[in-house]
């Protein structure tokens, strides 16, 4: 029976790391982005398309030994009572470009061309209304859409967070873990 116990506490405390390891990626990949570039306060509003049209494109590097040239596409629109501003795909291409509202550097040429021609049909013909957000301090900054909200720092952090506690808990207080020096302890007669 003890060792029963003992691969029960083994398994939780490896549940225990893959959660911590859990734990501090996603708060590396979500949360961090999320509180770095935070667009959580942007608001949401209807965007018309003004004009749209291709950059050159520029060097770029799309992976270990791959150089690729970049795609860029600027969709210019106008929002609430602004003159046009500039359309961001997401919160990644805000922090990959400052000058497209989408960018692109893969291997595969070809696709990343289509990738642009169908995000220039859906959002870049003048006249086309879609919701978008904007930054209320700031309206010139319009993201067509949020990659990270409130709910995704929640689930993120919560549920490794969770798991973790919950194993934490197996480890300590299965019989043969702490919990069972702990009654060992008790049990011991005192001497008078």
């Amino acid at each position: 029976m003890a060792e029963t116990w003992e691969l029960a506490q083994k398994c939780a405390g490896f549940v225990m790391v893959v959660s911590l390891a859990a734990l501090i990626l996603t708060s590396a990949l979500v949360v961090h982005p999320v509180l770095q570039g935070s667009t959580l306060s942007y608001r949401p509003t209807v965007c018309t398309t003004s004009y749209s049209y291709r950059l050159g494109g520029s060097q770029c590097h799309c992976g270990k030994n791959c150089r690729s040239v970049s795609r860029c596409l600027v969709v210019m629109v106008t929002h609430n009572t602004s003159g046009p501003t500039m359309l961001v795909q997401s919160e990644e291409v805000m922090r990959v470009s400052d000058e497209c509202s989408l960018y692109y550097c893969l291997r595969d040429r070809g696709y990343m061309d289509s990738l642009v021609e169908e995000f220039q049909e859906e959002y870049g013909q003048e006249g086309q209304t879609y919701p978008c957000l904007y930054n209320p301090e700031d309206p010139q900054k319009v993201l067509l859409k949020r990659v990270y909200d409130w709910w995704s720092v929640f689930h993120a952090l919560f549920w490794a967070g969770l798991i973790f506690v919950l194993s934490c808990c197996c480890c300590l207080w299965v019989p043969g873990g702490f919990a069972r020096g702990w009654n060992i302890r008790q049990q011991q007669p005192t001497v008078l």
